[in-house]
């Protein structure tokens, strides 16, 4: 044997040595990487305007993500086109959990309420974690002779057509849920639109509107003034806010219920390990005693909900506001 060919195969199985070492060394930098995440801040994109529900829910469970993860949170909103901006802005965005989406019942009903969206709200998203759900009080001006349910459809029955309910816009959730009580009860009522909630609430209490569909925070301080009186809660259960409301269905309209709720999307593609440390510590922080206190005190409820539940959640809102638009007549824009 040669000298060239004694020395060929130590050389051989010094060369697969070292590239075997490299390719370890690869692996392990890359599961260090991801170990590590986050090891830079994290956007979550908001698709309503600050001060909102959602936009609290935003702050309240980025503040617990950057104290579990130990890396900034930071909250962006960008409002407008009914959640679409934002829900556009996060689809597109790279696939490596630095980009999130604070997602709202909104984008359930979208998918009926717009023909060309330019996303798909299961094929582009993967569910995190639930974080909050929230729903309305119906309360109606003081001068209206009710002071419940029965009485409230009752009126609305001998005084067709003459009942009208603000609303903060067609195919809105507080809209919706106007037709849904039409509907349900076989009453005839009319709906006028505003921009806002306050807007709406304000020429209820001066009398100018009879009646709407606004959230426990807005209403409650109005109804403990004597503006305002509170008929029901669109919830499944009572108000943390209004523990004296009763649901719709306790109220006499069995069955019926509006809910809103929001939720941390990632792009689909993110990798698993990355949804699934975000989602232990979303879920961890919203079970919290901490954080439970502080939605409740907002007029939410806290849902602890990890990713496959979730996904299984959004997928039944999706049919539940499709079959309301349909029946309310609502055409895709």
């Amino acid at each position: 044997m040669t000298e060239v060919s004694m020395l060929r195969g130590p050389r051989r199985r010094g060369a697969a040595a070292i590239v075997g070492a490299l390719a370890a060394a690869v692996c392990m930098v890359g599961a260090s990487a991801q170990e590590t995440y986050p090891n830079k801040p994290v956007k979550i994109i908001v698709g309503m305007p600050a001060g909102s529900f959602t936009d609290l829910s935003a702050r309240l469970i980025g503040d617990s993500l950057r104290a579990e993860l130990k890396e900034s949170f930071v909250i962006e909103n960008r409002p407008g086109a009914a959640t679409n901006i934002a829900t556009q802005t996060v689809a597109r965005s790279p696939k490596d959990g630095y980009t999130l989406l604070l997602s709202t019942n909104s984008n359930a009903m979208n998918v009926s309420l717009f023909k060309d969206l330019q996303f798909d709200i299961v094929k582009d998203f993967q569910p995190v974690a639930m974080i909050a759900s929230s729903a309305f009080i119906l309360a109606v001006t003081p001068s209206l002779p009710v002071t419940n349910l029965k009485e409230l459809l009752a009126y609305a029955k001998n005084n067709p057509g003459v009942l009208n309910f603000a609303s903060t816009g067609s195919g809105t959730a507080n809209h919706l849920a106007v037709e849904m009580l039409s509907k349900q009860a076989g009453v005839k009522v009319a709906t006028i639109f505003y921009k806002g909630s306050m807007e709406g609430i304000t020429d209820v209490i001066g009398g100018r509107t009879h009646a709407m569909f606004a959230p426990a925070s807005t209403v409650m301080p109005q109804v403990q003034a004597g503006k305002l009186k509170a008929i029901a809660f669109t919830g499944g259960s009572r108000a943390s806010l209004a523990p004296d409301v009763p649901t719709m269905s306790e109220a006499g309209l069995a069955g019926y219920e509006v809910t809103m709720w929001n939720g941390l999307f990632a792009p689909a593609g993110t990798p698993q390990d990355i949804v699934d440390r975000l989602a232990a510590a979303a879920t961890g922080a919203v079970a919290s005693q901490d954080l439970q206190s502080k939605i409740k005190n907002n007029g939410g409820d806290p849902i602890v909900m990890g990713p496959k539940e979730f996904e299984a959640y959004l997928q039944k809102d999706i049919r539940r506001w499709s079959d309301a638009i349909t029946a309310a007549g609502i055409k895709p824009q």
